[in-house]
């Protein structure tokens, strides 16, 4: 499950690390190269020829294998982000110790030769629930900081030269626009003024503001983020629940006070869930709301904001508009 930090989303070099983490919680796998096909991933950078059996996935930027239970995600955050993941990477003991913190345990670290150019990899397991996952992680740079996370079942029939060899295949090419990103997402959303979309995320969130910065070193302007949920699945009528322990645990609403608990459509879940209330950040006191829909398959989208108190009532009809357009991809 991805959690995002909102006030790290106004710092680009920590943003860019918390969400690669989050997104290496997701990862689903992916598996056997055909090196004269390469496959384009949807609203990213990054191209591959994929191993035997791996497709397109439709719930975030990468590749499936749903027979291997396997998946390749990429993640693809600001240029600011290399040096700092870089020497994450880098170093195999800080790797270790950092990787430990998400529940993965690296065992090596080897520089690789890309069609991309030089790549650091690592190789780890992760245990999740009653299963454990080998995984493979690989940095790249290019117009973006390009991490991309392989992962198979332990006891799949995977190779891991093939693995590493699929990875060499890596060529990285333009940035896409916003609106290829936004295509790419496994859900739509639309923004409505005074909101805007900064950009989009590890091919699962998107991320709109309102005022003249992108980067809000300062946290002065309002944000909301709309994110789809990978890894784990929300049993029918755990929403609410699901719901409020996210909100404890993303940074910034640690100690949010919830006012108000509605039962509400969003995405197309007629019992979806909205919690709102007010949270301070550093000295400044912020109304917040978020909204929760549940997909068929257990997955939800979570759509979070927050503002000033002063300017939120303002945003409120613009806020309600964009969260009734968030709809799962078809």
């Amino acid at each position: 499950m991805i959690r995002f930090d909102m006030s790290a989303v106004r710092h680009a070099a920590r943003t860019t690390f918390r969400l690669a983490m989050g997104g290496l919680l997701a990862a689903g796998l992916a598996v056997g190269v055909q090196a004269q096909d390469r496959t384009a991933i949807s609203g990213t950078t990054v191209s591959l020829a994929p191993l035997k059996g791996f497709v397109p996935s439709t719930k975030f930027a990468g590749l499936e294998n749903a027979e291997a239970k396997a998946s390749v995600l990429v993640v693809e955050l600001p240029p600011e982000a290399h040096p700092q993941l870089s020497t994450l990477f880098t170093n195999l003991e800080t790797a270790k110790t950092n990787f430990a913190k998400q529940n993965i345990t690296i065992d090596d670290a080897e520089d690789i030769d890309t069609a991309a150019g030089k790549g650091r990899i690592l190789t780890g397991q992760q245990a999740l629930g009653a299963a454990t996952f080998d995984k493979w992680i690989v940095l790249l740079k290019g117009a973006k900081t390009v991490m991309i996370t392989v992962q198979a079942p332990d006891d799949s029939d995977l190779d891991g030269d093939d693995i590493v060899a699929m990875l060499k295949t890596v060529s990285l090419g333009a940035e896409p626009t916003i609106d290829q990103k936004l295509a790419a997402l496994p859900f739509r959303v639309r923004a409505t003024e005074p909101f805007r979309v900064v950009d989009t995320f590890g091919g699962l969130g998107v991320l709109m503001t309102s005022g003249p910065l992108n980067v809000d070193s300062k946290g002065s302007q309002p944000m909301l983020i709309v994110t789809y949920q990978t890894g784990g699945q929300v049993a029918a009528g755990q929403l609410a629940a699901a719901g409020e322990k996210l909100l404890s645990t993303t940074r910034g609403f640690e100690k949010a006070e919830i006012t108000k608990r509605d039962t509400v459509t969003f995405a197309g879940d007629k019992d979806g869930v909205m919690l709102s209330g007010t949270t301070t950040e550093g000295t400044t006191r912020k109304r917040f709301a978020q909204y929760m829909g549940l997909g068929p398959d257990g997955r939800f989208v979570r759509m979070i904001v927050s503002a000033d108190e002063s300017s939120y009532p303002s945003l409120e009809p613009a806020i309600k508009t964009i969260a009734d357009s968030v709809a799962f991809a078809k």
